[in-house]
């Protein structure tokens, strides 16, 4: 089993994380969230000419035909900074079921992903069906025409196309519906950790075009499971990030003559926090060195379960031990447990992946 990274990815991490020391910093962020899109279209760009959008892609499209763990990588230094740019439903969902599926246009729409140019959004969830994949109503009727509804799709504010998770006759297939589509009915808002995310809603909705008929509920099953990975990685660079911020606001904070982080209670409740931390790394890499296809999907379920306990378990502790300027909006660490408590819900609870988990 390597555990090491490669020089490429090493390289990867030090250009992500030298940007967003020097021109992503904590006020960036949050006049990105306070926009009227919540991101910076500006700095979208920037990310495609770094070629950060092109790393999961093959090289036929114009990407760097990076893995799961460059995605990882980038993932993990992202959360740093808590990046609210729509890498996540972009690049890993939208972009997921592209360089999958079978779908004869999947080049262009990829291409124009990796420049910029597009922001494509996957709509598979939906109200009160849970987190069961198949589990949907949303239906292409004899007439091509899409009827139902989708909740929580991630920047569906900013996405130009949706790729429309649904049933097909006996089957499930994926359905491209332009932004403008007649039919297409968009509610957009802002999640509570800042991030941008909407319903939709279809009513005899004429798709562009209707693809992957025979595989696409074993398609989005891999799409989720390597966007679990992504998210996991992102908790993971947060929960350091938490850990690193906290040890050093305790050192600067005096109480009865001597900084808190003399405190052996304190210390202990941090050496929790690093340990958690520590835990959910080690599970990580466990996850992205297993090549067994069953064995990973197992694991990835394990991860996320306990990734959405640690997050929550450090995030709090965080925002404890900085006491009431924690849970201020001026002080970066509260914004790290949103995030936190964001990601242990996203694609499913703790509790649904420990069951997922246990009967794998």
């Amino acid at each position: 089993m390597n555990l090491n990274y490669t020089e490429e990815q090493e390289l990867l991490r030090d250009s992500i994380s030298k940007f967003c020391s020097s021109d992503y910093d904590f006020e960036t962020r949050m006049k990105a969230v306070n926009s009227e899109s919540g991101q910076d279209k500006e700095l979208w760009k920037m990310f495609a000419e770094l070629g950060w959008l092109a790393v999961p892609f093959a090289e036929e499209f114009g990407g760097f035909g990076g893995d799961e763990v460059d995605l990882s990588v980038v993932f993990e230094e992202f959360s740093k900074a808590i990046v609210v740019e729509p890498y996540l439903a972009n690049i890993v969902l939208g972009g997921g079921v592209l360089r999958r599926a079978d779908f004869a246009e999947s080049a262009s729409y990829i291409e124009k992903l990796v420049s910029g140019e597009v922001q494509i959004s996957l709509a598979n969830y939906e109200s009160q069906k849970g987190y069961v994949l198949g589990n949907i109503d949303t239906e292409l009727n004899g007439e091509g025409l899409l009827n139902g509804s989708k909740s929580t799709v991630l920047n569906a504010p900013n996405a130009d196309h949706f790729i429309v998770f649904t049933k097909k006759g006996d089957g499930y297939s994926f359905a491209l519906v332009d932004k403008n589509a007649e039919g297409l009915t968009l509610s957009g808002y802002k999640t509570y950790d800042g991030f941008t995310s909407g319903d939709l809603v279809f009513s005899n909705c004429k798709p562009v075009a209707v693809f992957e008929e025979n595989n696409a509920l074993e398609v989005l099953e891999e799409v989720i499971r390597e966007a679990i990975v992504c998210i996991c990685s992102e908790a993971i660079g947060a929960m350091e990030k938490s850990y690193f911020l906290t040890v050093e606001y305790t050192k600067q904070r005096e109480q009865f003559g001597s900084s808190l982080s003399k405190f052996q209670v304190l210390q202990h409740r941090m050496v929790d926090m690093f340990m958690e931390t520590e835990y959910a790394k080690s599970f990580l890499l466990k996850v992205l060195a297993t090549d067994d296809k069953d064995e990973k999907a197992k694991l990835t379920y394990g991860l996320k379960n306990q990734v959405a306990r640690a997050g929550k378990l450090i995030g709090e502790e965080a925002v404890q031990l900085h006491g009431g300027m924690g849970v201020t909006q001026e002080m970066s660490i509260g914004h790290y447990l949103k995030r936190l408590v964001s990601i242990a819900n996203v694609f499913g609870s703790a509790d649904f992946y420990l069951k997922k988990y246990s009967e794998s």
